[in-house]
């Protein structure tokens, strides 16, 4: 809704203004004493201003000189609307830098006209000004604003909210080794690609050089981490071709940052994002990390978010791109023995919190893993998903009744054994 702040010492006058603009779909907030002209201009940030020449005490010119000097003002668009319609007084209105004027006794249509003139310029400025010309997308600028107002519903709602960031791996290679031309090309394909994966309620934009930021309200720290991770898996098979014919591929790291939890304002979730994407290039690059991710203990038994238990290298390899896509930290092992080699015994070298265990294991089967685990009480503290075939209904049936919490079924979905662990990691 456009907002023009009417100024005029004659109610009549701004009662007339309102029957004009109201129904255009403008809102007008009238001031009848004009030296509160400063206070409702902090209280109505309108879009245009209305004023008249000559007003009790306040000379209308002046306070347009005004406006005009004011950084934060400057850009508001300012229509005269008085009874003085004289050659020397119109060049003294847009001497002072008025946009428009228009004489009393007005005309309906024509003022009706003329603001909805001076608004559309103002949107196409204001559109021009808050978007990045190179991608498309919101810019700092023009995101901040809806991002500030997800922050105060999440604070009145109680709702969660997610901040992420978003950089390209190896940027400055791609310009150097194929020119700029090509490096704007790859970065407005990933805006493109960013604003399909997210949602039209999201906030995707570009903050500088090759920095993205999402702001995902309604979803937590976990839910951003899995939505940045997923556009990062699109954009990892993205092919993008040089003038040469050359074939490359980029990358991204990112983290998240959650509403309350690692910040009350933009400036602590962006800090927050921003550190943990860094973590994630020094991790290895080409992932999302959560705020506040660390790297593993050195001293005392590793610990892991999922031990992967599958004898099939070209699953398990699947398996932990995806995880490591997500910044789970994880393991592999081919068999069962070395599987309860590690979890089980007085000092366990491994902690899990999450465990992969296919039932189809060479010697030690996933059966006897799970019975171990049971034995040892480590159930109460590691979530055991199993992957098993449809011919091993029997054994899924009874690592059930062993208090296995969860069981997907081979050939398995990523997107669903993924699903599966997030719940898993969850409880």
């Amino acid at each position: 809704e456009a907002v023009v702040l009417a100024v005029d010492d004659d109610p009549a006058v701004l009662l007339a203004v309102r029957a004009v603009l109201q129904p255009r779909g403008v809102r007008v907030d009238a001031v009848t004493e004009p030296e509160r002209f400063w206070e409702a201009l902090e209280a109505s940030a309108p879009d245009a201003v209305l004023l008249d020449v000559d007003m009790p005490g306040v000379n209308g010119l002046e306070l347009c000189r005004v406006l005009r000097n004011d950084p934060r003002w400057k850009s508001v668009s300012v229509v005269f609307l008085t009874s003085r319609t004289d050659p020397a007084t119109v060049q003294e209105v847009f001497a002072a830098g008025a946009d428009d004027f228009v004489g009393k006794p007005f005309v309906g249509p024509e003022l009706g006209a003329r603001i909805h003139n001076r608004l559309e310029r103002v949107r196409m400025q204001r559109a021009l000004a808050e978007t990045d010309a190179l991608t498309g997308v919101p810019n700092r600028r023009g995101s901040e604003e809806v991002l500030e107002r997800f922050l105060r519903l999440a604070a009145e709602q109680g709702d969660p909210l997610a901040f992420g960031v978003a950089d390209l791996d190896g940027f400055k290679g791609v310009n150097d080794r194929f020119g700029h031309a090509v490096g704007d090309a790859v970065l407005a394909r990933v805006a493109r690609l960013l604003q399909k994966r997210f949602r039209a309620e999201d906030v995707v934009a570009r903050w500088g050089g090759e920095e993205f930021v999402v702001g995902m309200y309604g979803m937590d720290k976990s839910d951003g981490v899995q939505r940045l991770a997923e556009a990062l898996e699109v954009l990892r098979e993205e092919p993008f071709t040089a003038p040469d014919g050359t074939t490359f591929r980029v990358t991204c790291s990112a983290g998240v940052s959650e509403f309350d939890t690692d910040g009350r304002d933009l400036q602590s979730l962006y800090r927050a994002a921003d550190a943990a994407m860094y973590a994630a290039k020094q991790a290895g690059r080409d992932r999302v990390l959560p705020a506040g991710w660390t790297p593993a203990r050195r001293e005392g038994p590793r610990s892991v978010d999922v031990l992967v238990v599958e004898a099939d290298p070209a699953a398990a390899r699947l398996v932990q791109h995806a995880l490591e896509t997500r910044g789970l930290r994880h393991e592999w092992v081919e068999d069962g023995e070395r599987a309860v080699s590690l979890l089980t015994g007085s000092a366990p070298e491994l902690q899990a919190r999450v465990v992969l265990l296919n039932t189809d294991l060479p010697g030690v089967d996933g059966l006897q893993v799970l019975r171990r685990m049971a034995r040892e009480r480590m159930l109460d503290c590691t979530r055991v998903i199993l992957l098993g075939g449809e011919s091993q209904q029997a054994e899924v049936a009874r690592a059930m009744e062993l208090s296995a919490f969860d069981h997907v079924p081979r050939p398995f979905s990523v997107p669903v054994l993924l699903q599966r662990i997030r719940r898993a990691l969850r409880v």
